[in-house]
């Protein structure tokens, strides 16, 4: 996520147009937002009139100090200082904190990366400022609209973390999808929020206070479905009963067909006729029941696919993906890998009964270079079961208690890369070499000289080439530089090099 070349600025910038003669820094003083600006070594050398009145600070006291000494957090809170440290933007990202007067701010910042010549020399920080933000909000857009929930769920749109500018278009979709009876599809990967999107749409002003019905369709075996579906009536096989099916069960409000492609062809069918006809009847009944219900359903696996392959019908997809709602996988949202980790973070403190303020650079790195093939579901399990493995008194979540990384590391993040091929033989070995030997025990003595190792052999297999060490190992050359740094490797590197040549 570093700074981007000429080809992609350009895709941004009209060329006819001078940029260079605009006085940006005139622009920054007399925005709405807190904005300040530190060197490479954190130093604050610009801080505007909001910053000034959020803090409760006079420019002149903070001007040309470490950015640690004006705000009372270590190097690992402070977003600014994680930035320059990883050249990574965090976005979106609550902050609470005390100046140096002792004013507390309540905040939510973005921070990104400042680059001359593909080097960090500073960062830029826009700050908003919970208050402000309360005041600008208009009554009827207030969240406290929207804390009614429906039986059955436990999500809104305020659960939705995330501020990729795919996933909020997704979002932006869903809360519009959220005021109309047209049918809903979700598609996306295992683990990226299908049941969440869907509460959040029945939850969000329509039939909000209606009933809310889920079923998982694969999780039914086919003989079953039908009757939970449509309902059944006494005497339509052995042992049936007179009982309402979900449908009938969800008129007035909506129902949740999650995995639907998971549903035989045969049963698609009879599917299809019911929304055709907007009335249901109920197995071994020669009666229909009027419905009027919202239907959202989700697919696990790509539409297009699953028609080609015979799977789901086409017209039954015509029918329910009336509105389509793409929810991209964590892979293609790494932005949001932190924010959502340091959300989890938060709710397993509160639920574990700990108080761990931090997660480390060293998880952080690990976090961004993983593939996530279980997406956010995968990235909350990894955090609960790291705060479960820490002490009462820890502050920090380390690598020695994230032992289910152990489990991660077996797959190379290319495999799993949108547009990329499998990742060949080498790469996997290191992947899964990188973690050879942990015990969920002794964690911490292990990995540094573990990684130390790998890197080293990486190194030597490629003659010193940091690129093809990179691709090796399967991360990023800026990450691989970083943790040449970190173990003291560029005196090896360049004796790797000369015995090389």
């Amino acid at each position: 996520m570093g700074k981007l070349d000429n080809d992609q600025n350009q895709k941004f910038m009209y060329k006819g147009f001078d940029f260079s003669q605009i006085d940006f820094l005139d622009m920054l003083c007399h925005s709405d937002l807190g904005i300040l600006m530190t060197d490479h070594q954190g130093i604050l050398v610009f801080y505007n009139n909001v910053q000034a009145m959020i803090d409760k600070l006079d420019p002149s006291e903070v001007l040309g100090k470490k950015i640690t000494d004006v705000y009372k957090y270590n190097n690992d809170s402070s977003t600014c200082m994680r930035v320059l440290k990883h050249g990574r933007p965090i976005i979106n990202y609550a902050l609470s904190y005390r100046s140096r007067n002792a004013n507390v701010g309540n905040t939510i910042h973005s921070v990104f990366p400042l680059f001359k010549n593909h080097k960090i020399v500073g960062t830029i920080c826009f700050v908003k400022d919970y208050n402000i933000l309360e005041r600008s909000i208009p009554t009827f857009l207030s969240p406290k609209n929207n804390e009614i929930f429906a039986k059955g769920t436990e999500f809104t749109f305020a659960s939705i973390i995330g501020s990729d500018p795919r996933f909020v278009d997704a979002v932006k979709i869903a809360k519009m999808a959220a005021n109309s009876p047209s049918p809903v599809m979700l598609y996306g990967e295992t683990g990226t929020g299908k049941e969440l999107f869907a509460q959040a749409i029945h939850n969000f002003y329509y039939s909000k206070k209606e009933q809310y019905m889920d079923i998982n369709c694969a999780a039914i075996p086919e003989s079953l479905i039908e009757g939970l579906l449509f309902g059944t009536v006494k005497g339509a096989y052995t042992g049936a009963v007179d009982r309402a099916g979900l449908f009938e069960q969800a008129n007035g409000g909506t129902i949740f067909l999650d995995e639907i492609n998971s549903m035989p062809l045969s049963l698609q069918g009879k599917l299809l006729r019911v929304l055709q006809e907007k009335k249901v009847r109920r197995v071994g009944s020669l009666d229909t029941i009027a419905l009027n219900v919202k239907i959202i359903s989700s697919l696990n696996k790509s539409p297009q696919d699953l028609v080609v392959a015979g799977e789901f019908r086409m017209d039954l997809f015509y029918r329910l993906g009336v509105i389509y709602i793409e929810i991209p996988s964590l892979r293609n949202r790494r932005l949001d890998v932190e924010e959502l980790g340091r959300h989890f973070l938060q709710k397993y403190n509160r639920i574990l009964g700990r108080n761990i303020k931090n997660i480390s650079p060293e998880v952080i790195d690990f976090f961004w270079n993983y593939s996530w093939p279980g997406n956010v579901r995968e990235l909350e399990h990894v955090i609960e079961s790291a705060v479960n493995m820490t002490g009462e008194d820890e502050k920090t979540l380390k690598l020695e208690h994230c032992y289910f990384i152990n489990f991660l590391g077996k797959k190379s993040d290319s495999e799993y890369d949108s547009g990329s091929s499998k990742s060949n033989k080498n790469t996997d070995e290191f992947s899964a070499g990188y973690f050879e030997g942990w015990n969920t025990l002794n964690l911490s003595l292990n990995q540094s000289s573990l990684e130390k190792n790998t890197i080293i052999k990486a190194i030597e297999k490629t003659g010193g080439n940091i690129a093809k060490a990179a691709t090796l190992l399967g991360i990023s050359r800026q990450l691989l530089g970083y943790k040449l740094t970190k173990h003291q490797l560029r005196q090896d590197l360049l004796s790797i090099k000369q015995r090389s040549t």
